[in-house]
C-alpha cells in the first residue's frame, strides 16, 4: 500500500476498534496530519530503522516519502491560508514545527534540506532539562495559533518531559463554505431524531435542502457528497457521507471501507434527487495515541532501536537509544448549515531510554444513526479529515 494508504487505513481501523467498544464516543482523525510528522521522522532515518519504516509504508525509497511530503505542503500552498475563508474561496493551512533539546541539536543537512527545505518548518534548539514547562507553554501557543483558536492545551502539565529530547509537530487548518446550490437555510433546521447505537434515541438539529446531489446506493449502505466553493482555486474540496443501511450497521460499514478502500466509490456516484434529505449538525473533537494504534495494528513505528539509524536527524554523542516514540494526535470539526471548520494537531515525541456514472436514481438520505464522514480534496485524493458521528450531541 501507498504512504497515504497506510495512514487512512490507520485511520479506519481505529475507528473500528473504538466503535467495537462498550462505551462509543465521536471519533475524528487527519490522515494528512500523521502523514506529514510520519514524514518528518522518516527522513530523519537510515539503515535497518529506515527499511522497516519504508517497507511499512510501502516506499522504495526516502526520495518517494519526500516528494509525497512536497506534493502535500504545495497543495496548502496553492489554496492559501492567509483569508478568512469568508469569500467562498477555501482555507487550508499547514504549519509543521520541531524542537531539539540543546544536547540533542538537529543535523545541519536534515535542518536545512529536510526540515525548511521540504516541510518548510522553523527548527528551534531548547533546554528541555530546565525549561520544560516554559517550552510547554510555547508549544500550547503555537498549537493554538496554526489550529485558529480551535486547539487549546494540546500539551497537558508534565508533557513534554524535562528529559524530552525532540519533538516534529504538525497543525493543520481547514475552512470551507458549501457551494452555492448545496447551501442550507438556517430557518428550515429543525430537531429530529438521531438514533444511537445502544438503541437510545436523541433529539438533535437537522438540516435540509432540496437541491440535487451526488450520491450513489451500494451494498449496505449509501453515499452522499457535498462539494465546497473553491473561489477559482485548482483544488476542490468535497465533504461525503457515508450511511449505513441499518441503523447497527456502522461496523460493517467500516469493515467494508478497510477492505474496498472509500475512494472506489467517488467514481460511481451520479446527480440524484433526493425524496427525503436530513443531515445533522455537529461538532466534535478528538485525541488519541497514533503510536499505540500503530500498535494495536500490528504496525509499531520502529521494531529496533539502533541509535545510529536517527544519526541523519540528530547529534547524538553518547549513542543513548530512543524508547518509542510518543505520537498524540487531537482533531476538532464543526459542519454547519454555512460550511465546516476543522484543525488537528499532531506530535511525535522522541525521548532516550536514559534521560464514470449510473442512471439517475431517487435517493432518501435521512442520517439518524450513526455514520462516517471523509473530508478530501479531489484532484490529489488526500483524505484531510475522517470520522465516525455516534451522537451528533456530544462535543467530545
Amino acid at each position: 500500500m501507498s504512504r497515504m494508504d497506510f495512514c487512512t487505513m490507520l485511520a479506519y481501523d481505529f475507528m473500528l476498534k473504538e466503535v467495537k467498544k462498550p462505551k462509543h464516543d465521536n471519533v475524528i482523525v487527519s490522515p494528512v496530519s500523521i502523514t506529514l510528522v510520519l514524514n518528518m521522522v522518516a527522513a530523519g532515518l537510515k539503515g535497518s530503522t529506515l527499511e522497516y519504516v519504508l517497507g511499512l509504508f510501502g516506499s522504495e525509497d526516502i526520495n518517494e516519502i519526500n516528494s509525497k511530503s512536497l506534493e502535500i505542503m504545495s497543495l496548502a500552498a496553492d489554496v492559501g491560508s492567509t483569508n478568512n475563508g469568508d469569500d467562498g474561496r477555501p482555507v487550508l493551512a499547514m504549519v509543521n514545527g520541531a524542537w531539539a533539546d540543546q544536547c540533542f541539536p538537529f543535523k545541519p543537512l536534515y535542518e536545512e534540506n529536510i526540515l525548511k527545505g521540504i516541510f518548510d518548518c522553523e527548527a528551534k534548539t531548547v533546554d528541555f532539562a530546565t525549561q520544560a514547562e516554559k517550552v510547554r507553554v510555547e508549544f500550547n501557543a503555537w498549537a493554538e495559533a496554526v489550529s485558529r483558536g480551535l486547539i487549546k492545551d494540546f500539551f497537558r502539565p508534565g508533557s513534554p518531559s524535562s528529559d524530552t529530547t525532540l519533538p516534529l509537530a504538525n497543525g493543520l487548518y481547514f475552512k470551507g463554505i458549501w457551494k452555492h446550490n448545496y447551501r442550507f437555510m438556517v430557518e428550515r433546521t429543525e430537531r429530529r431524531d438521531f438514533y444511537l447505537l445502544n438503541g437510545r434515541t436523541i433529539s438533535v438539529p437537522f438540516m435540509t435542502s432540496s437541491n440535487m446531489y451526488w450520491g450513489g446506493s451500494f451494498d449496505g449502505f449509501k453515499v452522499l457528497q457535498i462539494e465546497y466553493e473553491n473561489g477559482k482555486c485548482r483544488q476542490q474540496f468535497y465533504m461525503s457521507f457515508f450511511l449505513p443501511d441499518e441503523r447497527d450497521g456502522l461496523q460493517n460499514l467500516l469493515e467494508k471501507l478497510i477492505i474496498s478502500k472509500p475512494e472506489t466509490y467517488y467514481f460511481n456516484l451520479a446527480p440524484v434527487k433526493l425524496d427525503e434529505f436530513w443531515i445533522p449538525k455537529f461538532k466534535l473533537s478528538y485525541e488519541f495515541g497514533v503510536s499505540e494504534a500503530m500498535e494495536a495494528m500490528g504496525t509499531p513505528l520502529f521494531i529496533a532501536n539502533n541509535p545510529a539509524d536517527f544519526s541523519e536527524m540528530i547529534h547524538n554523542p553518547e549513542g543513548d537509544p530512543f524508547s518509542q516514540a510518543e505520537i498524540l494526535h487531537k482533531a476538532c470539526i464543526e459542519i454547519d448549515e454555512k460550511g465546516t471548520e476543522a484543525a488537528a494537531l499532531t506530535t511525535a515525541i522522541f525521548t532516550p531510554t536514559s534521560p464514470c456514472f449510473p442512471k439517475l436514481e431517487t435517493l432518501s438520505f435521512v442520517v439518524d444513526h450513526p455514520f462516517v464522514f471523509i473530508l478530501r480534496e479531489a484532484r490529489s485524493g488526500l483524505v484531510l479529515f475522517t470520522g465516525v458521528v455516534l451522537d451528533p450531541s456530544q462535543s467530545n
